[in-house]
């Protein structure tokens, strides 16, 4: 297992697990305080649940191989509420999707990242073409 120096006190692996039968994680080292992982879907939703995430973790970093054309980021709370941090054309504050190859990476920090801290559901649409 890569060692992620940001959160040495909890494995990546109790951090963030697949909310969604074909949702598939790859963890990827990173940097000091920040989490990185690979996130493949063959229908073109990607869902990923995620738990209280370590007060020193500044960027959650997601890699989407094989999406397409992303149409929007959504986020829901354990509490109930939620958040669109991507809508096809704008991210929320703290939230940058760069087309990268065959997909896109997706980086959240700052504000958005605060409000994802305390855990909840990350979903992800593509455009798909099925």
């Amino acid at each position: 297992m890569a060692s992620f120096t940001g959160c040495a006190a909890t494995a990546p692996q109790t951090l963030v697990q697949s909310a969604l039968a074909d949702t598939h994680l790859g963890w990827q080292p990173a940097p000091e305080h920040q989490l990185a992982f690979s996130l493949a879907t063959a229908t073109g939703i990607a869902r990923v649940e995620l738990r209280p995430l370590p007060d020193d973790l500044q960027t959650l970093t997601l890699d989407l191989p094989g999406m397409q054309k992303v149409e929007g980021v959504q986020w829901v709370g354990e509490n109930g509420q939620s958040a669109m941090l991507y809508s096809g054309v704008d991210g929320a504050d703290g939230v940058t999707l760069q087309r990268r190859g065959h997909g896109y990476r997706l980086q959240i920090s700052g504000a958005a990242l605060e409000r994802l801290r305390g855990g909840g559901v990350l979903t992800v649409i593509d455009y798909y073409r099925g």
